[in-house]
């Protein structure tokens, strides 16, 4: 059975939109999944001008939007009015039950590129469904550029890790990519220990970790590499990121909003599947 049969794409008609529509493609035509693109419809500027008003055009911008991109794929394109496009976006998915939500993160400028967009953060609290981002697609990259063929997945090694290794074992393999996996360790901070006891604290940390990632890859039937690497969450798995060549990064929202989760996308050098 296929991973992902559906992909939601909200879509804004922003170019950072355009760039994400790239990755929609992609991956809609590796899983030959069916997408829906959802444009929400919000009063116009100042709002002199009701969003009922404003429904025929969108839904004709919509219709053209990404025509012939998307033509050989099986699509729907939905427009709805509302004043706040995240719970529109959330009622749309718990209804279509979406395998897939992809969007990019909006954060323009020299500070709004450090931060997650309201609408993605709302949807990563609130979805159960895997959902794709990413901080820095401001180009738009040819199909051709797009690729899946190294796929980390970062476990915290709590209870949802399982799900989170086998989502991310499954995607690798339908895309004939290698997978390994990052755990960031917590730095142990005991100022008044003597340095040799500090230091037999972190391996016995660490030792503990490759048991339990141990486990993890039996039950799922892995034998994907590990890197094991101990401060801020966020540098340590941007930095196994870059040093793998990753293409893409899976993690999971066990706990939701966490802020976590957050910075490793916003720290991410490549798109991001949170599930």
């Amino acid at each position: 059975m296929k991973l992902i049969k559906r992909i939601l794409f909200p879509v804004d008609f922003s170019e950072n939109c355009l760039s994400a529509a790239r990755y929609v493609e992609a991956m809609a035509g590796r899983f030959e999944a069916e997408v829906m693109l959802l444009h929400v419809v919000g009063p116009g500027e100042g709002g002199l001008t009701l969003a009922e008003e404003l429904l025929p055009q969108r839904q004709a911008q919509l219709d053209a939007y990404l025509r012939d991109e998307l033509k050989y794929f099986t699509t729907q394109r939905v427009c709805v009015t509302g004043d706040d496009p995240a719970s529109e976006i959330i009622a749309i998915a718990r209804e279509w039950k979406p395998d897939l939500v992809m969007l990019p993160t909006h954060g323009l400028g020299a500070f709004r590129r450090h931060t997650l967009g309201s609408v993605t953060a709302k949807l990563l609290e609130e979805l159960d469904c895997p959902v794709w981002t990413s901080m820095h697609n401001e180009t738009v990259l040819p199909l051709e550029n797009i690729h899946c063929r190294m796929v980390l997945c970062g476990v915290d090694l709590s209870d949802r890790s399982e799900y989170v290794l086998e989502w991310a074992a499954a995607l690798a393999a339908e895309n004939d990519a290698e997978l390994a996996i990052v755990h960031a360790m917590k730095p142990i901070r005991q100022p008044v220990l003597a340095l040799g006891i500090q230091e037999e604290l972190t391996d016995s940390a660490a030792a503990d970790a490759r048991r339990a990632i141990d486990r993890l890859r039996l039950t799922a039937g892995l034998r994907a590499p590990v890197f094991l690497g101990e401060g801020d969450t966020a540098g340590v798995v941007a930095g196994i990121e870059k040093e793998f060549g990753a293409d893409l990064l899976v993690i999971g929202r066990h706990e939701r909003g966490t802020q976590d989760g957050f910075a490793i996308i916003r720290e991410s050098p490549c798109p991001v599947i949170s599930c």
